[in-house]
């Protein structure tokens, strides 16, 4: 009886230190487990920092190289607006200056301005529009300059709101360019632009008065007009006309 009591003493005992050892391996078991998980929290943590700092780098060097492109793209703007203003300006000058030297000549002779174009009913009598403006046109392709001038003009005073105007009034422009007089070849051109902004013609007037300014040695103003064919008329013939004239200039 008593080695039966002393066995029952021991078992609890003993089922005590298995229960106890086992906790603890489990324990041990389970903090290796939270140690990984902390080492690999921490690897992430400083992956993600390094891909955010690299990142924010990266976005910082995006973002002043955007603010220096805005800040050229003002410049250039800036530029073409006064490059703008100067033409503006030059072609009002040539205007005034031909002006005067007309109205000038008008006082001397007492009688007109030299080189007004006689009466419609001297230079194209009984002639419907189509016809008057064709005669015109083939007058200055057999290069009599300044016979088309005037049979221009006085198409442009029979017919005004005709739908030839515009070309009439640059053809007018054409005629002063093939005589040398560069000057009024611009101001014709500026009212091609100004009084037809709608008409075919307009590509070719912008062209030409840039041809003009360089026949005069502005260059500035020249390549400003070849480079304004470009930008609005990017698919014309003008513009690629222009494009290979900058590719010379520049």
């Amino acid at each position: 009886m008593k080695r039966c009591a002393g066995a029952l003493l021991v078992f609890p005992l003993a089922l005590c230190l298995c229960v106890g050892c086992a906790t603890r391996r489990h324990a041990v078991y389970l903090q290796g487990e939270i140690d990984d998980l902390q080492q690999k929290v921490e690897i992430l943590r400083g992956r993600v920092t390094s891909e955010m700092q690299h990142n924010w780098v990266n976005f910082e060097t995006s973002l002043e190289e955007l603010q220096q492109e805005i800040k050229i793209l003002r410049a250039n703007i800036e530029e073409d607006r006064a490059l703008l203003n100067k033409i503006t300006h030059d072609v009002a000058e040539l205007k005034r200056g031909y002006e005067a030297r007309q109205s000038a000549l008008k006082t001397e002779q007492g009688t007109g301005v030299a080189g007004s174009p006689p009466s419609s009913s001297q230079e194209m009598p009984t002639q419907d529009m189509e016809g008057a403006y064709h005669q015109a046109y083939a007058t200055f392709k057999q290069g009599d300059y300044p016979t088309a001038l005037r049979q221009f003009e006085v198409f442009l005073d029979t017919y005004p709101t005709s739908e030839y105007a515009d070309n009439a009034r640059y053809w007018i422009g054409e005629c002063y360019h093939q005589l040398g007089d560069h000057e009024r070849a611009i101001v014709e051109y500026e009212k091609v632009i100004q009084q037809y902004p709608h008409g075919d013609k307009v590509p070719s007037a912008l062209l030409k008065q840039g041809f003009a300014f360089l026949s005069l040695g502005d260059r500035v103003d020249a390549k400003l007009l070849f480079q304004k064919v470009i930008n609005e008329y990017p698919r014309s013939p003008q513009a690629e006309i222009a494009a290979k004239k900058l590719q010379v200039l520049d």
